[in-house]
């Protein structure tokens, strides 16, 4: 059953006022209405459209009231000053009744991947509520928070931040138990000075951790490790040596997925990933870390992370009809998951290599230069480079995901011997070459 609330319960949350029926209870929350149900308080946010346009079409679609900063009341509703202030403090209030552990994901990289992982160990164990897509901001914490119902036990909630202060922000309203930091790149640098402001704006996750939490750390990035000053909570370190879990006799296989020995004070354990790339080799010891708090058995997890499911365009492998491999990891990009992206196409026994690559966005000042160290990389790592809009890659320039997909059907290297890596921030819209090329169109 989802959460209910009556709509005087919710304005005094929000320091609204009700206009209607005080007593009447709504089943749920919503901010939009393509997936609003029946029985559910809808809250116009305002963005691109503003959100107090739909209020007539929930009601149509079953909403029992709504929120309300400027116009008029259809119906039951309340009035507030801000409806995403108002939104995030209902989501705040939902907080208060979960008894089980909320845990917060942040980093520069590998955010949605450990998040995957994660709920993959957990969620054949217990009841468990995970952000959606990438859904890591002010309104997709607050709308993950509001999504638990009455059964569930943990959260694990992804947190981005595009300025400082903003992890603090999302922490004042998720009060995470666990507090997670994977790695400190440079991304979203044109909202940050430097890696040691994105280090200080990531580490708020770990500052706000009460003494009775834990903060999950990566004993391979220096500015990860040291956040253990941040915090008086307990703390637990995952790494490749010198670390409380660790990965051992590291190989891979001929689809690029990792195998190691896990190494924790709970045991050793030989573990067999089915997802590709060396570097998911650190997020995996992310997720065990914080299963292994919770209290599952290694074994349990060890079993967990030969089943894992990631979110699309996750370093998705697939081999098109005519026997080309395709590294589908174009939802995002940023210097260090391109890194970890062009190592795991060196790292796959082909004959021809080709990237596909488009922009890493919001890089700032730094844009043209971390562009060209890519560049520079793929000079002797590919047969073939085609650059989607960014000459600074080198190699074919095009300016879309069609005139890519054409360079790569006229180059006659496709097939059993190849390999194709398509990577770019989602503003590329590169996940259109890895669908064709799965669907072997030419």
């Amino acid at each position: 059953m989802p959460l209910t609330f009556s709509l005087q319960e919710i304005a005094d949350v929000c320091r609204g006022e009700v206009i209607g029926d005080e007593s009447l209870n709504v089943h749920g929350i919503s901010i939009d209405t393509r997936t609003l149900q029946k029985g559910e308080l809808f809250v116009p946010l305002i963005a691109e459209r503003d959100g107090h346009e739909y209020v007539r079409e929930a009601f149509q679609k079953g909403a029992k009231a709504h929120l309300f900063s400027h116009g008029s009341a259809h119906g039951n509703a309340i009035h507030v000053q801000d409806t995403l202030k108002a939104f995030q403090d209902i989501a705040k209030y939902a907080r208060t009744k979960i008894q089980g552990e909320v845990i917060g994901i942040t980093g520069s990289v590998g955010k949605t991947t450990t998040k995957d992982i994660l709920y993959t160990c957990l969620s054949d164990h217990y009841q468990t509520v995970v952000s959606k897509f990438s859904h890591n901001n002010e309104i997709g914490v607050p709308l993950t928070l509001l999504s638990c119902d009455q059964s569930t036990e943990h959260v694990v909630l992804e947190m981005g931040a595009r300025g400082p202060g903003q992890i603090r922000e999302l922490c004042e309203i998720a009060s995470p138990t666990i507090g997670l930091v994977t790695q400190i790149s440079a991304a979203h640098t044109e909202f940050f000075t430097d890696e040691e402001q994105v280090a200080l704006t990531k580490g708020e996750l770990i500052e706000s951790l009460q003494e009775s939490g834990t903060a999950i750390l990566n004993a391979e990035d220096h500015r990860v490790r040291s956040m253990a000053s941040r915090t008086n909570a307990e703390v637990i370190t995952f790494g490749f040596s010198d670390a409380d879990v660790v990965a051992e006799d590291i190989e891979t296989d001929k689809n690029i997925c990792g195998s190691f020995t896990l190494r924790t004070s709970w045991g050793i354990d030989a573990v067999k990933l089915n997802i590709p790339g060396v570097h998911n080799i650190s997020n995996a010891l992310a997720a065990v870390s914080v299963g292994l708090k919770i209290g599952l058995d290694q074994s349990t997890l060890v079993d967990s992370l030969s089943k894992i499911e990631l979110s699309p365009m996750r370093m998705d492998l697939r081999r098109t009809n005519s026997g080309t491999l395709v590294i589908n990891d174009s939802y995002n990009a940023n210097p260090a998951s391109m890194n970890a992206a062009i190592d795991t196409l060196i790292s796959v026994d082909a004959k021809t290599k080709i990237a596909v690559l488009g922009v890493m966005a919001e890089l700032g000042d730094r844009s043209a230069a971390e562009h060209r160290e890519i560049g520079k990389r793929l000079e002797s790592a590919c047969s073939l480079v085609i650059s989607v809009g960014v000459e600074e890659y080198g190699g074919i320039q095009v300016s879309s995901w069609q005139e890519a997909l054409e360079e790569l059907s006229k180059s006659d290297l496709l097939g059993n011997s190849s390999v194709v890596l398509v990577k770019g921030s989602r503003v590329a819209g590169l996940d259109k070459v890895a669908e064709a090329l799965h669907n072997d169109i030419r």
